[in-house]
């Protein structure tokens, strides 16, 4: 009766144990925050951004973290779908990049926190919102200074291709871009394509009297660097872009901001957002220092000079940096 006791107190004490081990196992679980990062399509810029989001928010927060990275390559179906699994899956945080991504997200996510990273999203529009659940890392830079320091930078040229997707978001950028290079003397012409499919035509269709390429903050056409590379290779005109990672990928030189730098930002919003601040007590952050990236190999193959991309840097008080290809020039 003795022994029959013992193994029944036995019995119910590893019964305890058992189901206190697997309420911690729940209990751990539960404490780990999802964060989910929509990346629109497969680009440079863009996983520097991811880089510098994970890798800092990994470090410096308390809270127990998974993150998880999911590429849309550029269909927007399918970058719903993963929006609204997010949303379905509960998880804490979702990081759209990308001002078309950030639309999409904050018409799908009511609930969840949204951090979102290079994205054109206004302080309205978040206060606008039933509940305020958006922060934002806002990295546009101005066409028209784009456009100024092009005209520092080369004060002949007088035909610009300005080369441009369907995104809802960059019409304006391009109406704005061309009234200045009107204001000073440079015509713009916008060329504009729905995929990255006719962007080799388009390349190989530029106006006889162009002197140079350019491409703004358009996810889309940066993907396809490479292409517009070969061409402004071909005529001896530079590529200007407007972000760190197409200089890095082939284009002459750009006026933006580090893309790594975004993510650090974003991630530090993240970290007060998990540490319980809420979002709309955190300010929009302002990437508001300019950088002129140049890539030396992009300055031989496409017969530039360094000197006067120099000079209009000095000009605008803008620091220049080298990145791609042999920093030799």
């Amino acid at each position: 009766m003795k022994q029959l006791t013992k193994l029944f107190i036995l019995s119910i004490t590893c019964l305890i144990s058992l189901l206190g081990i697997a309420a911690c196992s729940s209990s751990d679980n539960e404490q780990i925050k999802k964060i989910g990062i929509v990346v629109p399509l497969e680009n440079k810029a863009l996983d520097e951004m991811v880089a510098g989001f994970s890798e800092t928010l990994s470090a410096q927060t308390k809270t127990p973290i998974k993150i998880k990275v999911v590429n849309a390559q550029g269909d927007m179906n399918l970058q719903r779908s993963m929006i609204q699994q997010m949303k379905d899956e509960h998880y804490s945080l979702i990081v759209p990049i990308g001002t078309v991504a950030t639309q999409m997200t904050a018409a799908t996510i009511t609930n969840q926190h949204i951090v979102s990273l290079a994205a054109n999203f206004a302080e309205q529009e978040r206060k606008a919102r039933k509940n305020c659940n958006i922060t934002v890392v806002h990295d546009e830079i101005s066409p028209k200074e784009i456009i100024q320091f092009i005209h520092q930078t080369y004060p002949d040229l007088k035909h610009l291709t300005l080369i441009h997707s369907t995104s809802d978001k960059i019409f304006p950028d391009v109406k704005t871009a061309v009234l200045a290079g009107k204001a000073i003397g440079i015509e713009i012409k916008p060329l504009m394509i729905s995929t990255l499919n006719e962007l080799y035509s388009v390349a190989n269709a530029l106006p006889d009297n162009t002197q140079g390429i350019l491409i703004l903050k358009d996810i889309m056409i940066a993907s396809g660097i490479s292409t517009l590379k070969m061409t402004a290779e071909k005529h001896h005109i530079p590529l200007i872009a407007s972000d760190q990672g197409s200089v890095q990928e082939g284009a002459l030189f750009a006026v933006g901001v580090h893309e790594r730098e975004i993510g650090v930002d974003g991630a530090n919003l993240a970290k007060e957002i998990l540490a319980g601040k809420s979002d709309c007590s955190l300010p929009i952050v302002e990437m508001t220092k300019l950088t002129v990236f140049v890539n030396p190999s992009t300055l031989q193959a496409q017969h530039q000079s360094i000197d006067n991309i120099q000079q209009a840097a000095n000009q605008f008080h803008y620091k220049i940096e080298l990145t791609g290809g042999q920093k030799n020039v």
